[in-house]
């Protein structure tokens, strides 16, 4: 497990390592094949189950995903971020609140889209953050760590579902490469939630 505090920077590297060795594609199909598993492969004689023969496979997994609690066994996300005047806090500063290691990677990138949200996004990537506090995914994903919310390990983890995000948009750099080009908050938003997702149905 990683115990040094990195930069922004070297999460993104860890996570691209971590995606070379180990890509999304094996357990995106398990986890698609448990859900697949469920449906009949012939035509069956209810109308409502023959729907399920002229959906796409995108709107299956989309379907049945929708019923998934997204938070686990846990209660809904009820981590809250510090003040907006906070955002613009050196991590020391934060060092006085309740640490919780057993946070997820999951709850973690949630964490990091509602703080990209409420604190702002910066286009520029691999800073911690900016005078005002916003952040780039990667700050975001290491600033839950200061706030007391999970690991680093758990956050490079975290940043591996970013990068798996990307993959599969046909996007071939680092995280703070499509952090800099994307060009909106909401983007960047978007991403981590829908990693967030993906980490969520992985089980992490």
């Amino acid at each position: 497990m990683t115990t040094a505090m990195p930069d922004a920077a070297s999460l993104d590297q860890a996570a691209a390592r971590m995606y070379q060795a180990r890509p999304l594609t094996a357990a995106d199909q398990r986890a698609f094949d448990q859900i697949a598993a469920g449906y009949q492969r012939t035509a069956p004689a209810a109308p409502a189950s023959r729907n399920l023969l002229n959906k796409t496979v995108q709107e299956l997994v989309d379907e049945a995903l929708s019923g998934i609690n997204p938070h686990g066994t846990r209660p809904p996300v009820d981590v809250r971020l510090p003040g907006r005047l906070a955002a613009a806090l050196p991590d020391w500063a934060h060092r006085g609140r309740r640490r919780d290691f057993t946070h997820p990677p999951s709850t973690q990138l949630y964490v990091a889209a509602t703080m990209l949200r409420e604190w702002g996004w910066q286009a520029k990537p691999h800073k911690l953050r900016n005078k005002r506090g916003q952040r780039c995914i990667c700050g975001a994903l290491v600033t839950t760590v200061s706030l007391g919310i999970g690991t680093m390990s758990g956050a490079e983890t975290a940043a591996w579902h970013v990068l798996g995000v990307l993959r599969d948009q046909g996007w071939p750099q680092l995280i703070g490469d499509w952090n800099r080009e994307c060009g909106s908050a909401q983007k960047a938003i978007d991403v981590t939630l829908t990693a967030y997702q993906r980490a969520v149905a992985a089980g992490a």
